[in-house]
């Protein structure tokens, strides 16, 4: 009979962070961090998440409570329990550190524990109208502003752009029409366990004029800083454009980086692209994820008003006609 493995959630994750790739580790480490003076010595199978009421008993519980009380919404705490269940499912899947019977998922935060816990309501974020973009933008350098830009115009995160390779750039010839595009491996990607190939970024004609003033950095990154590549466009010039757009229009301020995403969905619904495209060019695996960046706008209104004026017959509008008419007709009367 094999023996069952179980370890602690500090070797897990440990031996996590000492295996990812991604770019977006920065937030693997800091939820990991937060996480371990709570559960750091605990063994995997020891990981549990009840219903209880009252002061807590259970480690992650408390951590719950704790987090409550930091005036954080429920969203946040979310996230940092959900990086337990992909450390979990890792662990034994890829890792090999413990037995699948050691492990079940965390439970996450349901409405009612939310409500009783008085978390913070979650912050909803906007896309960019044009007229705002164009403030906001106009306020930034002209590097940071690009990124914006090319994010917006591709659909792609502050991790994908900020680490674009010039050797992941390809064109494809069709007629008198060539398409550049980047192929970006998908293990590099948020949903590389979902996807089944690499990454495809096809470039529209802003999209490439702005990785053309780039061509000739001497690095082996698109956007760069003496050589080495960009950090974040979530940096302190992004920040300080935005106080300052908000300032000209409030409602700039309730956008963040991943605005540039939302505007990108926004954008492609407004023009009537198919959804299913829509969802493809946003790298979404489900259609319920690409559901959460369409922002309801003044344009997309109109998109909505176009197709469900179809449904309007003839009798319709001649019996709306004659109802104006008669209408028309006593409001005269009225007057006279």
């Amino acid at each position: 009979m094999s023996k069952i493995k179980d370890v602690t959630f500090d070797e897990v994750a440990d031996k996590h962070l000492e295996m990812i790739t991604k770019k977006t580790s920065d937030k693997d480490r800091e939820y990991i961090s937060k996480l371990k003076p709570f559960i750091g010595g605990l063994y995997m199978s020891e990981l549990i998440r009840p219903k209880e009421l009252g002061n807590p008993k259970h480690a992650l519980n408390k951590y719950v409570l704790k987090r409550s009380k930091d005036n954080v919404t429920a969203n946040t705490v979310n996230k940092e329990l959900s990086i337990l269940n992909t450390i979990g499912r890792k662990a034994v899947r890829e890792y090999d550190l413990i037995s699948s019977k050691c492990w079940e998922n965390i439970r996450l935060l349901d409405e009612s524990e939310e409500n009783r816990l008085n978390f913070q309501p979650s912050k909803i974020k906007s896309h960019l109208e044009p007229e705002w973009e164009k403030i906001l933008l106009d306020l930034m350098p002209p590097l940071t502003r690009d990124m914006a830009k090319f994010s917006i115009h591709t659909g792609q995160r502050e991790s994908i752009v900020c680490n674009l390779m010039w050797c992941w750039l390809h064109t494809d010839t069709w007629d008198d029409e060539e398409i550049s595009y980047f192929r970006v491996p998908k293990n590099l990607t948020k949903s590389n366990r979902h996807i089944k190939e690499d990454v495809f970024i096809v470039l529209n004609d802003v999209a490439l004029f702005i990785i053309s003033k780039y061509r000739n950095n001497n690095s082996k990154y698109v956007f760069t800083e003496s050589g080495d590549p960009i950090s974040k466009i979530n940096n302190s010039s992004y920040q300080t454009a935005r106080i300052r757009a908000s300032f000209i229009h409030r409602e700039i301020g309730n956008t963040d980086v991943h605005s540039f995403k939302r505007t990108f969905v926004t954008r492609l619904t407004e023009k009537e692209v198919p959804y299913v495209w829509v969802q493809r060019l946003a790298n979404h695996k489900l259609s319920a994820v690409t559901e959460k960046y369409v922002k309801m706008s003044s344009l997309t209104r109109k998109v909505a008003w176009l197709y469900l004026q179809r449904i309007v017959t003839k009798g319709d509008r001649d019996e709306i006609n004659q109802q104006n008419k008669e209408s028309n007709e006593e409001h005269k009367k009225k007057n006279y």
